[in-house]
Formats: C-alpha cells, structure tokens, sequence
C-alpha cells in the first residue's frame, strides 16, 4: 500500500518542488495556507529560535498557535523542523494516507474480514475518491484527520472486550488527541461516530458494564481533552472575538448536497466537485448493498449510520440538519455539511469487504439472484460501450474506463454466484475491481504543481514592493498571492484564513470599502462562493478576481493609520492618497502618501517594536488586536491608537494561553492516570 500510494502520489506530478491543486481550479489551500503556515513555524523555531505565537504577515497580523488550521501543536507538523516545506506536505500527505489504510485493514481484521476483505477495505480507504479529492484541493488537515479514523475505531474495539486490552484507555486517548489536533472539524464528527460505535458495541457484546468499560472510556476522553488542551484552550479564549461566532444558518450551509446530486453515488464526477463528490466507486457500492442485503441484522448498525450521514450531509436540504443547527447553534462552526461523508468513506469499503467475504464464501443459491446479476453485468456493458461511443469526444479516457467499473464488478459477482472460482481467488478478483475503480477517478482529482507556477511569476512584483520599503501592503484584486507575500515576508492588510478576528475585520471593511455579504474566509470578500479556491465550477477564477472589487472606495487615510504604505491592484485605482509607483505585468502598484514614517522591527514572530521617524500626533494601529503588551507588561490589546511625542515603543505577545492550557492538560491528563490507577486497583 505504501509503494501504491507514493507511485500514485508521484504519477500525480506531487514531488519535492510541486504541490496538489484541483484540476479546474487556479487555487489550493496547500499552497495558499499549508505551505505559508508549515514554512513560518520553520523559520521561526530555526531562525528566531521562537515558538510562533503570532503571524505578522497576514491580516495586519493573526495569532497563529491559537488557530488550530496552522497544526502548531500536531506533532507530525514538527516534521518541517528537518524537511523543507514542500517536500515536509507532500510526506504528510502520503504518510497519512498509507496510516489511513493499514488502519482500515487492521481494524476490518479485527472485526473477521479475512485478509483479501481487509485489503479491499483499506485500499478502498486509502484510495477513497472523497479523501483524493480533499488531497487535490490541498485540504491536507482533512487529510490528516482521516488518517486517525479506523484507528480511532480500533482503539474502541480494543477497549469494548469483555476484558479490556492492555494499554486500552492510553490507546483511545492518544489517538482521539491526535484526531482533534490533526483537524477539530473532522474530528467532531469522527468522535460522535465513534460514540455511537461504542454504544453499538456495547449492545452487541456480553460481558461489558457500564462501571468497568464506561469508566475507561471516561478516563480515555479526560486523556484526550488533556493531551490537546494546549490548543482548544487557546481557541475558546479567542472564541468570542471571532467572525465566525455570528455564522448564519445559511451561510453554515455552504454546499449542502441536494437530493439529485446522490446520482453521483453511480457517476463519478472526474476532475471536479471537491467539497460535493460523494462517488466511492459504483463496485464498492453494490458490495456493500450486497453485504446488507446477505446480513440486514448484523449490519444493521452500518445501514442506519450511512442513512443518517447522508441527510446531514443534505444540510440545508435535511430538516435533520436544520433541527440540529437550530437546536444547537455552535453546530453552525462546523461548516459545509458533506464533509460528514468522510465516514462513508470507511463504512462503504468496510460493508464492501464483508460484501466480498460473504459472497465468496457463501453465495445465494437462488435463481433471481442468479438472473439479476446477469441482467446488471449485461446492463452495466451496453452502458459501459454506448458512454464509449457516444462520449468519447467529451469525455476523458478515465472517465469512459469508469463506466465499466460496474460490468466488472457483476462479472465477479456472477463467477461468485456460480462458484466458478475459489473463494479467495473471487475475494481477490473483488478487491482488484475496486482498486481500479478508485484509480480510474482518483488520478482525475489531484494536479500537481511545480512552484515556478504558483510562486516564481510573483518574484518581480515582491522585490520591488521590498526595495520600496513597503510595510504593508493591500490588494483588493489578490495580485499578490498569500503565499508570495509570505515567502518574501511581505505582511499583507488582507488574508486567507477562516480565523478572524470580529474587530478586525470591521476595521478592514471601513478601510477598503469593501463588506462582506455575511461570513468570508478571505478580507477582502470577492464574489466566488466562498474565496480564493472554493468555486468548484470556474474555469477562471483568477480572472474573476482580478475584476473584484474595483469599485469599491477605498480609504486611503485610514489604511495608512494601519501602516499600508502600497496597494497593489490589477485595475487603475483614483483615489485621494495613493500615487502610482510602478506597473509589473498586470498589477499596478500605489504608494499611500497618507501612511506615516514607520517600521515594525519584529524580533522573532512573539516581539515587535515599532519605530516612527519623527513624533506622532494621530492614530496608529501597528498590528491586529490581540494579547499584546507593552515593554512595561501593561496596556494588553491592541497598540494604537498613538497620540504620544515618543517614537519608539516594544510590544510582546502575551503567552498566558499556552501556559493555561499547558497547566489544564497537564491537570487533566494526572485525573485520567489518577483514575486509571483507581479502577485497575479497585
């Protein structure tokens, strides 16, 4: 699987100097948030021999260890430590993956599938189109959380014994840390899932007692809460300052799946649908309709699951969704509801396993069985060679092979039914099947870039905007990409990162002109459904931005009381203020006459001192709110405004939040080894 997924990986043009993007798309979160993010905390542990606290480069400045989209505090994240950024994701990613899938296979075993059903389980995991798709989109921390899942899974299986395995609680709760740290908004769901698993469990299973079995679990979730305490401790600090504390219920919707996109169960949506494709490959689908058919009882659990995470994945569509979000209003955090689906990604290729087993080994006798696999192997061929004849004009050559992954499938099916072939050579011949039925999508999904795509175009525009001693810089057009700016250390007045502070971004909006129409992951807000990256549909969404926001007024005075000496636009711009400095390419630069004579001096990323050339009499906002002091450890919040004959002043970011959640996890993981000792000694 290892030796797969990196030829796969590598086959996909991933390497050393390139990373995922979307096939239809300009953009991808590996590039625009991963890639800054992992190259920050490097530079910052090895250069400034600092642990990151806080970002100056975006967002006039952010806390960074307190967003847990930056994995300050995932330990496989300290991998960049040694290995450089772009090298250090994709070894993520492949890692994680093939983690992922010896996971599903280990667990599967665990639970009687025999090794060629295991094996179709965990590739079938590993493989999963809707794990590939996150890849290509560059939502790596999905990624990392669907690594933890099975094994979440196997730790529950390990702890719902009649006797309990040794090292149980310790197991559950490191890996339910590690699920949390890796992505809190997968994990949620993951956790609740694994909840209801281990109620399932505890109904199935003689011998397990609410005293001896409900109290390990007690002390394995008072382990987790401690081992991750160190970042959700800081995150509900930052809670009530944050944008997304006002999300709507619509805006909390965002690609909620309608009814007649299930189609795409059948139809695999190549190259495209990142956030909506639900496809885990039409073979993988009529195993595991067949495992429920064979043992309804048995897997009865499995059924409803799928059932439930199909209506909350519908969102908006789903009156199950609507209740849960009005009933529980922090629900609505948890954005995009079809990434609920990440767990068919496991429940299908599992039930797809036991549907494998079963039929190798005990085929149905009868004859409509029989019959109506005939009658679905000569459908699924007509289909397969009439999409050839008739599509091939529009239609990729994955995409025509896609449409025989269901002939395939029945062909097994019908040489299982007629007991044709041995019981592991059909289990075999199945987990082939649904291999090749992944890979025909999966290679559709990830587009490996190299950086003299995403990142060398940008050169010339970042050395003249650093020789022209730009503090901060703005661009409502998004001519300077994140990732640039953040690797010629260029700190940006906008950003991409769904952690915002609330007062900030009404300062931006005064400031620019421009307001968002509810929630946005991006300042400024463009007209793309959710930012840089998120419209599946465009063909061009860099030509769509470079439109965006030309007409709105912009505030020269106020973005220079934010210390934004330039704006960089890829329309001309008439406003009071700025005068043109210099066209590269297609942007063309300002500088704002209105911005004083000063410069951050930032000693590590934690420090900073702010230096005006001559005394100040107005107002100055030298960084974002945050838990900022001054050198005399007074004046915590945001520095500025000044109105002050000084020009010198040193501000440090205060590290109460690390010490206090290093102090609860530290309390809360001594009562789960307190406990612990308690119940083995009772």
């Amino acid at each position: 699987m290892a030796l797969g997924l990196a030829a796969f990986l590598f086959g996909a043009g991933l390497g050393p100097d390139s990373l995922p993007f979307p096939p239809r798309s300009d953009f991808s979160d590996a590039v625009t948030s991963h890639w800054p993010s992992a190259a920050f905390l490097r530079d910052s542990v090895r250069e400034n021999g600092a642990w990151p606290l806080w970002r100056p480069l975006i967002m006039s400045g952010s806390p960074f260890a307190a967003n847990p989209l930056n994995k300050v505090w995932y330990p496989p994240q300290w991998l960049v430590l040694i290995v450089p950024p772009i090298l250090h994701l994709n070894l993520l990613t492949w890692l994680h993956l093939v983690a992922g899938g010896t996971g599903a296979w280990l667990w599967s075993r665990g639970a009687g599938l025999g090794p060629w059903p295991a094996t179709l389980t965990g590739a079938g995991y590993a493989f999963a189109p809707g794990i590939m798709a996150a890849v290509g989109a560059g939502h790596l921390d999905l990624v990392y959380a669907a690594a933890w899942f099975p094994w979440l899974l196997w730790a529950v299986d390990r702890l719902a014994r009649p006797v309990p395995a040794r090292g149980s609680v310790a197991g559950l709760g490191i890996i339910a840390a590690l699920c949390f740290l890796a992505d809190v908004r997968l994990s949620a769901y993951f956790f609740v899932f694994a909840a209801a698993y281990l109620a399932w469990r505890w109904h199935a299973t003689p011998g397990l007692t609410l005293r001896r079995h409900g109290t390990r679990a007690a002390l394995a979730a008072l382990l987790a809460a401690g081992l991750s305490a160190v970042q959700w401790i800081p995150l509900l600090l930052y809670r009530a300052d944050l944008s997304r504390t006002d999300i709507t219920l619509d805006e909390a919707a965002l690609h909620s799946l309608s009814p007649g996109q299930w189609i795409g169960l059948l139809i695999g949506d190549h190259g495209g649908g990142w956030e909506s494709l639900v496809y885990m490959g039409v073979s993988t689908l009529l195993l595991a309709l067949a495992a429920l058919m064979l043992r309804p009882r048995a897997l009865a659990f499995w059924g409803l699951a799928l059932a439930a995470v199909m209506l909350y994945a519908m969102g908006e569509h789903s009156p199950l969704w609507i209740a849960l979000n009005r009933l529980i209003p922090p629900l609505r955090w948890w954005r995009v509801p079809p990434r609920a689906w990440f767990i068919a990604a496991l429940a299908l290729p599992y039930l797809a396993g036991w549907g494998a087993q079963l039929l190798a080994e005990h085929p149905p006798d009868r004859k409509a069985a029989r019959l109506g696999v005939a009658g679905l192997l000569g459908g699924g061929l007509v289909c397969g060679i009439f999409s050839s004849l008739t599509l091939a004009g529009s239609l990729e050559r994955t995409a025509l092979l896609g449409t025989f992954a269901l002939p395939a499938a029945a062909l097994v099916l019908l040489l299982a039914i007629r007991r044709a072939l041995p019981p592991r050579a059909i289990m075999a011949l199945f987990a082939l099947v649904v291999a090749g039925d992944m890979l025909w999508i999966d290679r559709t999904l990830i587009d490996g870039r190299p950086r003299d795509a995403w990142l060398d175009p940008y050169q010339e525009l970042a050395e003249f905007l650093e020789a022209d001693g730009a503090v901060r810089v703005y661009s409502p057009s998004y001519s300077l990409p994140q990732q640039a700016a953040a690797h010629w250390s260029i700190a940006q007045f906008g950003g991409v990162d769904p952690f915002q502070l609330a007062a900030y971004v009404d300062a931006f909006e005064a400031a620019t002109g421009v307001a968002a129409q509810g929630y946005s992951v991006t300042l400024p807000a463009y007209d793309l459904a959710d930012g840089p990256g998120a419209n599946e549909d465009s063909d061009n969404e860099a030509a769509v931005l470079a439109r965006a926001n030309r007409d709105a007024p912009l505030d020269a005075e106020l973005l220079g009381g934010w210390l934004v000496t330039h704006v960089v636009a890829a329309f001309p711009i008439e406003t009071e203020g700025l005068v043109l400095a210099a066209q590269i390419g297609d942007a063309t630069i300002y500088r704002n006459t209105f911005a004083p004579d000063v410069t951050l001096a930032w000693d590590g990323p934690n420090r900073v001192t702010v230096r005006a050339a001559a005394p100040l009499a107005g107002t100055l906002y030298a960084v974002a709110n945050g838990r900022w002091q001054d050198s005399g450890g007074e004046s915590p919040g945001l520095p500025g405004p000044v109105d002050a004959p000084a020009r010198e002043w040193t501000y440090r970011y205060d590290p109460s939040e690390v010490w206090i959640g290093l102090a609860a996890g530290g309390g809360l993981c001594a009562a789960a080894l307190a406990g612990w000792w308690v119940v083995r000694h009772a």
